[in-house]
């Protein structure tokens, strides 16, 4: 069975779908119009997008303060602003920070209030606390050498998560949440030793096995915000 996923994956699905991906498309996903330009990450056909929506579907985000990291076409941001969220989306790909933009104009039309901002993690992000963080990373060890493949690649020596966890202690206040997705077949290891070196655990809150794939959300929590609430009470 495991051999026959394998063949179906790389020799059927993937090159099926690197064709689609180049080229615009337009797609319908929970109620929202979207059109993905060419080599953003498309929502409805990764495994991560779909989980991480329904998980996402599930909390309140009412009147919070909401930021995605690595938005996209900015399928979650849509969906925290259609939930009644104040909402920030970045991303570095300045391809995807256009694509982000005209789907909340498509849904919203041109007087949304979201922030989208074109950063790299937290680079050029006003500095202030949010109530949800949600995060969808690139998350294989390899160099990037395009934009489209800062999606998927998290540099060579996760350079990606270095600059994450090393910064996101500076966004969360003592109740923040921030929700992450992996899946198995990245260095879960590697992922958790870099954010072990900023300080941040990596605690496992659900998975799902969706066709061929794992895929797990962790919630990111401060051990230095978690130590300085025991030092409190």
């Amino acid at each position: 069975m495991k051999t026959f996923t394998y063949l179906f994956y790389n020799y059927l699905y993937k090159p099926v779908l690197q064709l689609y991906l180049r080229s615009d498309s337009k797609v319908r996903f929970e109620g929202f119009e979207l059109k993905v330009l060419r080599g953003v990450f498309h929502p409805k056909l990764f495994f991560s997008s779909t989980y991480l929506y329904s998980f996402l579907n599930k909390q309140t985000l009412s009147a919070l303060q909401f930021l995605e990291i690595g938005a996209g076409s900015g399928i979650l941001s849509l969906l925290a602003q259609r939930k009644g969220a104040f909402v920030t989306a970045v991303d570095l790909d300045p391809k995807a920070v256009e694509n982000t933009s005209l789907n909340f104009k498509i849904n919203f039309g041109n007087d949304y209030k979201a922030r989208i901002i074109q950063s790299d993690v937290f680079e050029n992000l006003p500095a202030q606390t949010y109530d949800v963080i949600v995060i969808n990373p690139p998350y294989y060890f390899k160099k990037v050498e395009t934009n489209v493949q800062m999606a998927w690649y998290c540099g060579e020596n996760g350079e990606y998560f270095k600059k994450l966890f090393s910064g996101l202690a500076k966004f969360m206040h003592a109740n923040t949440k921030v929700f992450m997705i992996l899946e198995e077949k990245c260095d879960l290891e590697r992922i958790r030793s870099i954010a072990d070196e900023s300080g941040i655990e990596l605690r496992l809150i659900e998975e799902k096995l969706i066709k061929w794939e794992k895929n797990y959300i962790y919630q990111l929590v401060s051990v230095g915000e978690m130590l300085g609430n025991e030092k409190i009470n």
